[in-house]
């Protein structure tokens, strides 16, 4: 069990550390990524709320903790051994809503529904016990129960939660980032089927007392028989009856009315067991994310779940008592210690927070009345020159939200990109000189990333542009006038042509 868990721990710190490593074309290195905290973050252009699904596969292993065999009276010579759990794994799926908050919704709170179908196997190695009883006649008598080999159940479980988790994400890059779910885990159903193979010997020691025609069975206590109690056992007869056929002795007392039989299977061989619910685990599962496309994204981790389980386990339990019955042993677990660990694959679907503003449409032209007629004058044509792509886009104050009228100047660039495929579009972010330069060269940053998310959403591909920041270096105009800073407060664009 604990190789296992140094294991997924080892899986998960790999995947952490490959997330943190990985340096898209155009994105920014290690050392600028106090910048990037500053600037873009792929969730910005995305709504808080979003769709979580994911699918898990693990192995499965249980604790144990059951009740005592009280069932069994003034019991002698008894060898039963502990219940263990093995073979166990687990696979499901849940799916749920999540809400993100905060400056870069890197906090979120989410809920939903987890289905689990585990396997295992609850094995007894062995068991046999000697304890008073009545037969068929009301005779008192010896009953000897001997399990043939390991009783061993199948059991399969449907795991049923509610899941209440606290959320973490985090973009490293605007690819690959990192999230964690952990909370609590709120069960609502936990329904064992349970198949056994498991066969029992019943045989069987009388003993007498009293005078000739006053002789009444009574229980012999002792552990070892007395010399003249009746000794219905297979070991006794075939010492006795060397060369016989001990079945056909058995199966001839069990006609007779006496609670004897070898390798006698159960009746019913299949049952459920349904814990005590509602319980409360604890799940934590982190993951890589890996943006796909604008707001889906794939998310690859690791999970370990605890659950705790109790049953009303009787104190009188007995596994069986009478011929062919059977009480599965799940029944004598009092308390289960359930864990899962494994791996999980999953999706995210975040709703767009606003489409894009579309350009606005060119201002209607008010004809002024004219004060008396006038002859018609021939019109003059006026020749309005295309807007350039390296126009400035000009911001407010402390803003980088790209203004209507600087969609005109983007539509460029966009048309610009589709006639220079070979290009290299430079995005350069500036400032005026209001503020710290540490601040502002983060402003500048967030002014050129905001460029660069939008023409991205018209097609042009990120490889194709790249982003600078520039603070209030090289400004346009004087920073000492409001007017002179208004200018400087851009993005401006440039391009590289290939060779």
């Amino acid at each position: 069990m604990k190789k296992n868990i140094l294991i997924l721990i080892a899986v998960f710190l790999c995947l952490n550390t490959y997330a943190q490593n990985i340096y898209p074309e155009n994105d920014y290195v290690p050392a600028k990524r106090a910048a990037m905290r500053a600037g873009h973050n792929p969730g910005d252009s995305l709504s808080a709320w979003c769709i979580d699904g994911n699918i898990t596969a693990g192995l499965l292993w249980q604790n144990l903790t059951t009740a005592n065999m009280g069932g069994y009276t003034n019991a002698v010579n008894t060898n039963i051994s502990g219940i263990k759990f093995q073979n166990g794994y687990s696979r499901g799926f849940d799916a749920g809503v999540a809400y993100f908050f905060g400056k870069n919704k890197n906090y979120g709170v989410g809920t939903g529904l987890m289905y689990l179908y585990q396997q295992g196997d609850l094995t007894m190695d062995h068991f046999h016990v000697e304890y008073k009883s009545t037969d068929n006649f009301g005779n008192t008598f010896r009953q000897v129960l001997t399990a043939n080999g390991k009783i061993n159940e199948s059991v399969t479980t449907s795991n049923m939660s509610i899941p209440v988790l606290f959320k973490y994400n985090r973009w490293i890059t605007n690819k690959v980032g990192f999230n964690m779910d952990l909370g609590p885990v709120f069960n609502i159903l936990e329904q064992n089927e349970i198949n056994t193979d498991a066969s029992f010997n019943y045989e069987a020691i009388y003993k007498y007392t009293g005078t000739q025609g006053n002789i009444i069975p009574v229980y012999d206590n002792s552990p070892t028989p007395a010399a003249n109690d009746l000794v219905i056992t297979k070991e006794r007869y075939a010492s006795t009856h060397p060369g016989q056929n001990v079945q056909d002795y058995f199966n001839s007392l069990s006609n007779q009315g006496y609670n004897v039989g070898l390798n006698v299977k159960p009746t019913y061989k299949t049952g459920t067991v349904d814990y005590n619910r509602p319980s409360v685990g604890f799940l934590i599962r982190p993951a890589v994310g890996i943006m796909l496309n604008h707001g889906m994204s794939l998310n690859l981790g690791a999970y370990y779940l605890y659950q705790n389980f109790t049953n009303d386990a009787a104190g009188d339990y007995k596994i069986t008592d009478k011929k062919g019955t059977y009480n599965p042993i799940a029944n004598s677990v009092s308390k289960s210690v359930n864990h899962c660990a494994g791996i999980s694959v999953g999706f995210r679907y975040n709703f767009p927070k606003h489409k894009m503003p579309e350009a606005p449409p060119p201002p209607a032209v008010v004809e002024e009345e004219a004060a008396s007629p006038a002859p018609p004058e021939e019109e003059e044509e006026v020749y309005e020159a295309p807007v350039s792509y390296t126009a400035p886009i000009l911001f407010e104050l402390d803003k980088s939200e790209i203004r209507p009228e600087a969609y005109p100047i983007l539509e460029a660039a966009v048309r610009e990109m589709h006639e220079n495929s070979k290009g290299t579009l430079v995005i350069n972010g500036y400032t005026d000189n209001t503020g710290t330069a540490a601040y502002n060269k983060a402003l500048s940053k967030r002014r050129a990333w905001a460029v660069k998310a939008y023409l991205r959403t018209q097609g042009i591909k990120p490889r194709l542009m790249k982003a600078a920041a520039h603070g209030e270096k090289h400004p346009a105009a004087s920073n000492g006038t409001a007017e002179g800073r208004a200018k400087n407060r851009r993005v401006e664009m440039k391009m590289k042509h290939g060779k």
